[in-house]
């Protein structure tokens, strides 16, 4: 399956330029109204905290403006006797920086405290008011970033979602066909490799998929109005977790068979046997829902010879541990 660019399922370059113009041009406008003699502070805090995912967004806002009022506590009480020049302001930011490490502040909060220190430092003597200003329009921002972000345009971010989710659907049960006639083929070993980075692939988008929306299913909770398009993501959410579940376990077993290939020791009874089985879990993969795993114990229709029965455990874990191994020496 193509992979798109995006770090995140929400990332859409159209409407977060449409979001941070909207945002940017309120929050000027909000800063005005306030009496804000440099406004353009407001703004500048939509262009930097607008992210991909609403979390992000309220985090970075938080932190910048959590930032912004402790460099500014630190510097503003001693900006007025102070001569300004590389010395000072190197002092300043080592030891606002510093301060802020110690309250074991993040990396964000420490780049925010060190650049409040040397804005207030640098304008404050010349117009007074900066400082005041920078803490009142950082909040503006920030509350209007945060504001934007869930009410403009929410269902774009949640569509786009619910395309990709429906997308790795119909993928997998493309994936588990295609493994059915590889197994049917006899597992060639370059095709089964050729598998196996795809499947890592989607995997790890998948991955990152669950994590986005589990996170904005939980921030939708705390905003009025939001609680279905958080019981959407919530269910989008399970159903990606079982679709990826699917993914691992193919990428688990392509390993195995394509060892089991280069072996030579497959028999046309152990082909058709697996091939079927892969086959039946593609059916079983496009009734994929989100309250529901892709299959249930009535789908297993591979069965052990009983002379084998003791062995199964032995073979399990000798397998799981040379699997490993090839990883510690990779």
């Amino acid at each position: 399956m193509k992979q798109k660019k995006e770090n995140s399922v929400f990332e859409n370059q159209s409407m977060m330029i449409w979001k941070i113009a909207i945002a940017s041009a309120l929050s000027w406008e909000i800063a005005k109204f306030t009496g804000s003699q440099h406004p353009y502070l407001a703004p500048l805090t939509i262009i930097l905290c607008i992210k991909t995912t609403l979390e992000k967004t309220i985090l970075f806002s938080f932190y910048r403006f959590v930032g912004t009022v402790i460099g500014i506590i630190l510097i503003v009480l001693l900006a007025k006797y102070v001569q300004v020049n590389g010395f000072t302001l190197g002092i300043f930011i080592l030891g606002g920086s510093f301060i802020a490490k110690w309250m074991k502040l993040n990396k964000v909060i420490i780049e925010q405290v060190a650049l409040s220190i040397l804005l207030v430092l640098a304008l404050e003597q010349q117009s007074n008011g900066y400082a005041w200003d920078r803490i009142k329009d950082t909040l503006i921002g920030a509350i209007v970033a945060i504001l934007v972000k869930v009410y403009v345009f929410p269902s774009s971010g949640i569509k786009k979602a619910t395309n990709a989710c429906n997308n790795y659907s119909n993928h997998l049960t493309g994936m588990f066909i295609e493994l059915s006639n590889w197994i049917k083929g006899g597992c060639d070993p370059v095709k089964g490799v050729e598998f196996q980075n795809q499947l890592k692939k989607d995997y790890q988008y998948l991955d990152q998929m669950k994590m986005d929306l589990n996170q904005t299913s939980k921030t939708f909770s705390y905003f009025p109005f939001c609680s279905k398009k958080g019981e959407v993501v919530k269910i989008l959410h399970q159903k990606t977790k079982n679709i990826s579940k699917g993914y691992l376990y193919l990428s688990n077993v392509t390993g195995t068979f394509k060892e089991w290939g280069k072996a030579g020791t497959m028999t046309d009874q152990d082909k058709a046997s697996w091939a079927n089985q892969m086959k039946l879990f593609s059916e079983r993969a496009s009734n994929i829902s989100s309250n529901s795993p892709i299959v249930t114990n009535d789908s297993m229709i591979i069965s052990i010879p009983m002379e084998l029965i003791n062995w199964q455990y032995h073979v399990s874990l000798f397998q799981e541990t040379k699997e490993f191994l090839n990883g510690s020496s990779s």
